[in-house]
């Protein structure tokens, strides 16, 4: 009877450790969303799109006009499989511009994602995440759920809910380099203040690390979707145990949000690379193989993926 009454505890501690480690685990997961950024070329978008759908991953995805309209078909297909189109406006910062200005280039933004994709744009964010109270506004009235804005509180991206409008402001996650100062967690930012690939696979470690509740990891698709060392680094942080990577809405359904008047909400405008100064140009770094192939198949098979 004792041995059995021994067994017994030795199972009751066995599943006892086992179920506080899988909570414990549950509780640090960074819950972390990959965005996309594309102003040019659609190879980085298709790669990209190749990858996490393997890894059955949706993802954010901004990117310009010219893209959209030039490739309407990959972004519907995106769209169509769950990854969020956000719309943008990236000739100029919203910072300090007129009400009527703004309204209009969100309108314009909204019509076209919803022409391309038939889905509602839920997401805005104009060029370097620029919002102040007029994109609000705008964006109350147009019926637009969330900005994007520059990070506030380091590498822990953060969902404000101010009060006065119905509207979420998207704080993504930022980061400290050295003296290149702070930047969005990207390997644009860094690349364009001069940093290399090895110095952004030390900041996305030390960042998912970090333990941060929420997280945004984002690609300029032409770089870190094009070019094997920066690929390498996100391929990494992809596989991390200590980040779980869903799709936008799930993101933020699980993303706690901070409610506060729109006074009272940190806004962070420091923007240390509008002209870059990198150590090394994108042409420069070796391409990732099979990208041709990509284009190829997309032009001639759109059904393929």
């Amino acid at each position: 009877m004792k041995k059995q009454y021994l067994i017994l505890l030795i199972l009751i501690i066995v599943i006892s450790i086992f179920l506080g480690s899988f909570y414990l685990y549950q509780k640090k997961a960074t819950n972390g969303l990959i965005m996309l950024i594309e102003f040019e070329k659609i190879e980085g978008v298709l790669n990209w799109e190749k990858e996490l759908d393997k890894r059955n991953i949706g993802a954010l995805v901004k990117v310009q006009d010219n893209v959209l309209n030039e490739y309407p078909d990959v972004f519907k297909r995106l769209a169509n499989k769950g990854y969020e189109i956000a719309g943008g406006y990236d000739s100029e910062p919203f910072w300090d511009m007129p009400y009527e200005n703004q309204y209009q280039y969100m309108k314009e933004a909204q019509e076209l994602i919803y022409n391309i994709t038939g889905k509602k744009m839920k997401v805005f964010g104009s060029r370097y995440f620029a919002y102040d109270e007029n994109t609000l506004k705008a964006a109350d009235a147009l019926g637009i759920e969330y900005v994007l804005a520059r990070g506030t509180q380091g590498v822990k991206a953060i969902v404000y809910a101010p009060k006065e409008y119905n509207v979420k402001i998207i704080s993504v996650s930022n980061i400290e380099f050295e003296e290149m100062g702070s930047g969005s967690l990207c390997d644009y930012s860094l690349w364009a203040r001069g940093a290399d690939a090895n110095d952004f696979k030390k900041v996305v470690e030390g960042s998912l690390l970090k333990g941060s509740e929420n997280l945004i990891l984002v690609s300029h698709a032409y770089l870190g979707g094009t070019r094997t060392e920066w690929w390498n680094v996100y391929q990494n942080a992809l596989s991390s145990k200590n980040i779980v990577w869903t799709s936008f809405d799930a993101w933020i359904l699980k993303a706690k949000q901070i409610s506060a008047s729109n006074k009272d909400i940190p806004i962070n405008k420091e923007v240390k690379y509008v002209a870059p100064t990198p150590a090394k140009e994108i042409e420069d770094f070796e391409p990732i193989p099979g990208l041709e192939q990509l284009i190829e198949e997309e032009t001639f098979c759109p059904a393929c993926y």
